[in-house]
């Protein structure tokens, strides 16, 4: 019973991944890796380890609704990077999207906003197209660096997500772009 009832999100963001060629598996409950991201009213609903590329895991992330606001869904990518960035100069920067009709329309253009810390980040991932699709199609993105059990970056999507073949290269390249900057 207690099975029926379990939120399968995890289990189907890794089955996609495995179905576009990307290996995945899900990892053991209660890694450190879920505690990444996670905020007052949020929960993870556990790892999946990733083989084969610059994003080594993802974690899934759900904020229970509320009597305001529906469920949702967080999805973080986890980069490994051995270079240590200090707490103070953390780098937060995320995508807003823009509609062609407020509200309604399809989204006509990604901007990229925050602090890259003069790394030029930003810049980048502007001149990147491959990576502003990824964005129309998925949602938005934010990419922040970590700094105390893991060290790297996670790339968080604010919503579920199956991305397709292209939309997996475009996120190796953001993760790239990631490991490159400095």
């Amino acid at each position: 019973m207690r099975e029926k009832l379990r939120d399968k999100t995890r289990d189907q963001l890794a089955d996609h991944l495995n179905a576009i060629g990307v290996r995945s598996t899900l990892a053991e409950r209660d890694r450190p890796e879920e505690q990444v991201g996670n905020r007052k009213f949020l929960h993870s609903l556990g790892v999946i380890d990733i083989d084969g590329g610059t994003i080594y895991w993802a974690n899934i992330v759900k904020q229970d609704s509320t009597k305001d606001s529906p469920e949702r869904w967080l999805i973080h990518f986890g980069v490994p990077d051995e270079r240590a960035i200090p707490k103070e100069q953390s780098i937060k920067i995320k995508t807003k999207r823009k509609k062609s009709f407020p509200a309604f329309g399809n989204v006509a253009e990604v901007k990229w906003e925050g602090q890259d810390r003069s790394l030029g980040l930003i810049k980048a991932l502007k001149a990147n197209s491959a990576i502003s699709q990824m964005a129309t199609d998925l949602g938005n993105i934010e990419v922040r660096s970590l700094h105390d059990d893991f060290q790297g970056w996670y790339i968080q999507f604010d919503r579920k997500i199956e991305p397709t073949l292209d939309h997996w290269g475009a996120l190796e390249e953001l993760a790239e772009i990631l490991l490159s900057s400095g």
